[in-house]
């Protein structure tokens, strides 16, 4: 009998699983499956950018400032990167079917305590109900990509699964603004969870585990033990360089288009928040675009370092000029922004490179522990710009008591972002190149 242990990177080894389909892999039933469990990662990722469109009903409502609203919204990523490296054994002994279906109705209890929340603490909980939910959605979306496709499929769709949560950061933006706009934040976060009952119950009915004629297989005998695996992966010094630079390479997203950016373009241009957030659609769509061109480019260029190098830089210019630069007119904004956003997709080679600096069959455990470095940008970077423009609030408040921060107080506090892209250009510098190479023990 399988040890949990074992199963916990089983069908992630060499990033597919050991037998396919020959009926039914790449079929249209294998689209609908991986449609499904892509729906539930675009849903999760609405949910996490929701707030970036109601900081100020957020902060009137709960009477407090920029940093207890990080802290508020940095509760999703707490619970996301703590279930991470758990999410390979949760998603292989379970199946997607069960995890994605049990993990869209914790999205919706989350959803539902939010919006019914009538003190910071039970807001805080359903925050952290939502990041719980939504911990083990990638993982599931490349379970099924490696159960119900060729393995020569399984790196475009693991760029689409990438492709699918920006496209929710999209939906999370401008189109909810419109709902927080029409009916109030609390309203629209029910009606989120209502859609989230609808993908819950999609999900049970379409996703299937595996293809009907694959038989499962014992375990790998060269296989580690998942916390031999843990310690394998973790005392490798390129893992947590990569890592690393992954956390500030994902600033633009986790600190500016899912929660900062909006209120700052607000302040800037003197516009509402459904406009701003087109700020915000602009870096996912360019994200979007730009994490398969970068895997393109690394092919062609034959280089992991080189692309990861220049999207930090490009980014680090491209962000510095929406900051700092003066008088831009706004239509030009979106297109920096979409820019930055464009650029900054390269910086998806991070999943590549650790894969190609550690052992075949730890390449789940890999994944889990880049992925969970990777997200500890929102719980560290979302409170601390909040703290940064409390500690240069001049003080003036609205009528209602809401903070007013300044367009230099926001340029403070995004001084973070900015110095955080300028070190993960410095760290990048000491990335071992992995384009065409293989995992060698020493």
């Amino acid at each position: 009998m399988k040890s949990v242990e074992s199963q916990s990177i089983s069908h992630f080894q060499n990033g597919v699983s050991s037998s396919i389909s020959l009926s039914e892999k790449g079929s249209f039933k294998a689209w609908m499956v991986l449609g499904c469990a892509w729906l539930f990662y675009l849903y999760e990722y609405i949910l996490r950018v929701s707030p970036s469109v109601m900081t100020n009903n957020l902060m009137t409502d709960f009477s407090v400032t920029s940093t207890a609203l990080g802290v508020l919204v940095s509760f999703y990523y707490i619970s996301y990167v703590i279930l991470q490296i758990p999410c390979g054994i949760i998603v292989d002994s379970l199946g997607p079917r069960k995890v994605i279906t049990f993990s869209a109705i914790l999205c919706v209890i989350g959803s539902v305590a939010f919006a019914c929340s009538d003190s910071l603490l039970t807001a805080q909980m359903g925050r952290f109900l939502m990041g719980a939910g939504s911990a083990c959605a990638y993982l599931s979306c490349a379970k099924v990509g490696a159960e119900w496709f060729d393995p020569s499929k399984f790196a475009v769709i693991a760029g689409m699964t990438m492709m699918m949560g920006t496209f929710g950061g999209m939906f999370g933006s401008s189109p909810f603004a419109l709902l927080v706009n029409g009916f109030g934040w609390r309203s629209a976060m029910l009606v989120a969870a209502f859609v989230g009952v609808g993908v819950a119950l999609a999900s049970w009915l379409i996703i299937r585990d595996y293809p009907k004629d694959i038989e499962q297989e014992g375990s790998n005998p060269s296989q580690a033990p998942l916390l031999q695996g843990i310690k394998m992966v973790a005392s490798n010094p390129q893992n947590w360089l990569i890592g690393i630079y992954g956390c500030m390479m994902y600033l633009p997203l986790s600190a500016f288009a899912e929660l900062w950016g909006v209120p700052f373009l607000m302040e800037r241009y003197g516009i509402d928040n459904e406009l701003a957030s087109r700020g915000s659609i602009m870096v996912f769509l360019g994200m979007a675009l730009g994490s398969p061109l970068g895997a393109w480019l690394s092919n062609y260029c034959q280089s992991r370092k080189k692309i990861m190098s220049w999207a930090a830089l490009g980014t680090l210019i491209s962000f510095a000029v929406v900051i700092y630069v003066p008088n831009i007119p706004l239509n030009l904004m979106f297109g920096i922004l979409f820019l930055g956003g464009l650029i900054s997709g390269g910086q998806i080679l991070y999943f590549a490179a650790a894969k190609e600096v550690s052992p075949p069959h730890n390449s789940g455990t890999t994944i889990g522990f880049t992925n969970c470095l990777v997200m500890t940008s929102g719980p560290i970077f979302q409170p601390l710009l909040g703290w940064l423009l409390d500690l240069a609030w001049d003080g003036k408040v609205t009528a209602a008591g809401m903070p007013i921060y300044s367009l230099i107080t926001y340029q403070y506090a995004f001084s973070a972002v900015i110095v955080s892209l300028l070190f993960s250009w410095i760290i990048v510098q000491f990335v071992r190149e992995t384009y065409g190479t293989s995992f060698v023990a020493k």
